[in-house]
């Protein structure tokens, strides 16, 4: 799943450490919930594996939680963003003008959605 780009490394490590019947157990989880766990997520799994306590109700249970938003895991690749700017700006001036941009474009749809 890791080399499919369906989970990430990092809950992939602490998912490692689950006996393999519970690792078959979480696969038929994430088919049926179609996500995948989040690291925290993950990391309680092996606690209670290695307490003796996950079951699938309990990992199901783990999985249906709400999981945090990712709005903080967007990231813009510079070497994309630099086509689109001259060689002079600096990251930040890259920045301001994106923020402006989007500013611009949310007015514009706030605007359609009222003439709509």
């Amino acid at each position: 799943m890791v080399d499919n780009k369906k989970i990430a490394m990092t809950p992939a490590v602490e998912l490692s450490y689950l006996k393999p019947e519970e690792q078959a157990m979480l696969v038929t989880t994430i088919d049926y919930e179609q996500a995948t766990p989040s690291l925290s997520q993950a990391q309680r799994m092996k606690k209670q594996s290695q307490a003796g306590t996950l079951t699938e109700d309990s990992m199901l249970a783990i999985m249906c939680e709400q999981k945090k938003p990712c709005w903080d895991n967007i990231t813009l690749k510079g070497k994309e963003l630099r086509k689109y700017f001259p060689q002079s700006y600096t990251p930040r001036q890259i920045e301001t003008i994106i923020y402006r941009l989007l500013e611009k474009w949310a007015e514009r749809q706030a605007e359609q959605k009222k003439a709509g």
